[in-house]
């Protein structure tokens, strides 16, 4: 009666564990991924009507103010964007500037303040990046990072004797 018992016991396990293996081994499944046929954003340097101070020894004096990037969302996208600016030659600025600091804002056609937090930020020596958060649907489209104030002073000892002009960089990604 043991010697049928165990080999029961042993023809039970022998065929359920194989059902499992077999179901296992065979589940399949698809993820449905839409690839989009153009970028979610593009952005276009626009200094149109921005001229740029010349900068000489022991100098103080303010930015004019001026359109820097254009930002277009695709039309099909419904997401929301980060937008950074960063001013990327710091190095070869502070050993001539005593300061130097530029408030952006990120405006809407309409010349509104579109970004979430809807105050300006300001990039500086010490502060070499500015993020804006935005938000799909605020605003009217284009869209437009603007210098709209700040100022700079030379270091009183040194005489700038080549171009030392801050160089901005636009990045936009999805939030």
């Amino acid at each position: 009666m043991k010697k049928f018992l165990i080999i029961a016991i042993v023809a039970a396990l022998a065929i359920t564990s194989s059902v499992f293996a077999f179901t296992y081994t065979t589940a399949t499944t698809t993820i449905g991924v839409t690839a989009i046929e153009s970028d979610f954003a593009e952005v276009t340097a626009n200094l149109t009507g921005y001229s740029a101070p010349t900068v000489f020894g022991k100098y103080a004096g303010t930015w004019p103010t001026g359109t820097l990037f254009d930002i277009a969302p695709d039309s099909s996208y419904t997401g929301d964007l980060v937008i950074q600016v960063y001013l990327v030659n710091t190095g070869d600025l502070i050993p001539y500037y005593q300061h130097l600091n530029m408030k952006l804002e990120y405006q809407d056609s309409g010349s509104a303040i579109v970004d979430d937090q809807g105050i300006p930020q300001v990039l500086n020596l010490q502060n070499a990046a500015v993020t804006f958060d935005w938000s799909s649907g605020n605003g009217t489209s284009p869209y437009y990072v603007k210098l709209t104030g700040g100022g700079y002073r030379l270091h009183k000892w040194k005489t700038v004797t080549g171009d030392y002009q801050p160089q901005l960089w636009c990045e936009v990604t999805q939030r």
